[in-house]
């Protein structure tokens, strides 16, 4: 993952005036000044279909929501990897990115004979950025020029122990309980001019390393109130957000605070093999405390919609396309605009063995063409998301 960037990182970090245009790379700018940007914890699927991660019938093992896995009838394993690839422009500087990540594992296991155990370790928030900086400062009456670079490299995961249980012939219901995990590992790198101050002046270097802790605990809910239609629901309640420096950086701790998440969605047939789903998740970040005064974001909904249709319909297998949208809330800004985040999706599935309907083995292919905007800084890029999922004795 490499591009360049003239960024004014006076916008946040404030260097000193004398500094000449700036190069950076990142897999994304937005919330550099924050936890990063957020990752979807979800599959192809989900994905291709604009949704949030709630209220998606046949579902094997969602973190989003506690109760997708009631009616697993076997042990299931789904792992989803997600390459991208995309642009930006700030003012009239421009470049490109790329970057690939493992977003969800999850397992699913039925332990009794109502009852389903899960397991999933899921992405929550990545920072990932290169930026250099350079300057001429004077040295014993020399103007020497000056190399300045900072990289970041971490974001935090959610662990989580789940358990999902059928209540009723139209009533699941689930509930997990969460760590979060994960590091942040930081470099500063000053480099001098050596055809000035001689080859005896070495580079300067500094390590920084923090770990991330806190917990979690969700429950949702999910309705069948007629075999076309599945309703689902959950609400999530986070722990503060502690960030702890290794022995060997100095600091303090800090301690970020994650507000309540609440999440619904619906799926309706509208056909045997046309199906319509929405989903909506609440999230207010602006009242959320410890974070530096203008990096949070007052949006508060995020919303998607989409479609799914099965072009194939055989007896054990199915080959579903997808189509949908959604409009997200970023919790952090990348200056003092409100970021939004817009993606059109498309994608396909290939259900290889069905058993009345469940897939019990399948791959789901799934590519977004998204926006995010947080004036002056405008990004662009391709998403794809590959889900493989089995079930098996």
């Amino acid at each position: 993952m490499r591009r360049t960037l003239l960024l004014a990182l006076t916008y946040a970090l404030a260097p000193a005036p004398a500094l000449a245009p700036v190069p950076a790379a990142a897999q994304s700018f937005l919330g550099f000044r924050a936890l990063g940007v957020p990752i979807e914890a979800a599959g192809a699927r989900a994905l291709s279909l604009g949704n949030l991660g709630i209220g998606l019938p046949n579902i094997a093992v969602s973190p989003s929501d506690p109760a997708a896995s009631a009616r697993l009838l076997l042990p299931t394993v789904t792992v989803s990897m997600q390459p991208a690839w995309g642009d930006y422009t700030m003012g009239d500087q421009s470049g490109t990115t790329n970057t690939t990540r493992f977003p969800l594992i999850a397992i699913g296991y039925p332990a009794t004979d109502s009852g389903v155990v899960t397991l999933s370790l899921a992405g929550h928030m990545e920072q990932r950025w290169v930026g250099e900086r350079n300057q001429v400062v004077r040295l014993g009456g020399v103007d020497v020029p000056i190399e300045d670079s900072f990289e970041t490299d971490g974001g935090t995961s959610v662990a989580r122990l789940g358990w999902a249980q059928p209540v009723a012939r139209w009533l699941t219901v689930g509930a997990s309980a969460g760590l979060y995990v994960g590091r942040l590992n930081q470099a500063f790198d000053r480099r001098l001019d050596s055809l000035v101050v001689g080859t005896e002046v070495r580079p300067y270097r500094e390590n920084y390393q923090w770990g991330y802790g806190g917990y979690t605990f969700a429950a949702g809910v999910g309705i069948d109130p007629h075999p076309l239609i599945h309703l689902g629901s959950a609400i999530e309640w986070s722990s503060d957000l502690t960030e702890t420096p290794d022995e060997d950086t100095q600091g303090g701790v800090n301690t970020y605070e994650i507000p309540l998440k609440l999440s619904a969605g619906a799926t309706a047939g509208l056909t045997q093999r046309l199906l319509f789903n929405s989903s909506f998740v609440y999230q207010d970040w602006s009242g959320a405390g410890g974070f530096a005064e203008g990096t949070v974001s007052g949006r508060k909904m995020s919303w998607g919609a989409g479609i799914e249709w099965r072009a194939m319909q055989q007896e054990f297998r199915s080959l579903p396309i997808r189509v949908g949208y959604r409009s997200g809330a970023p919790p952090f800004r990348f200056a003092a605009q409100d970021p939004t985040e817009t993606a059109w999706s498309l994608g396909v599935g290939f259900n290889l063995v069905e058993l009345e309907g469940i897939p019990l083995g399948w791959i789901d292919l799934g590519v977004e063409r998204a926006t995010r905007t947080s004036l002056p800084l405008d990004e662009n890029f391709w998403r794809g998301t590959i889900s493989i999922g089995i079930s098996r004795l």
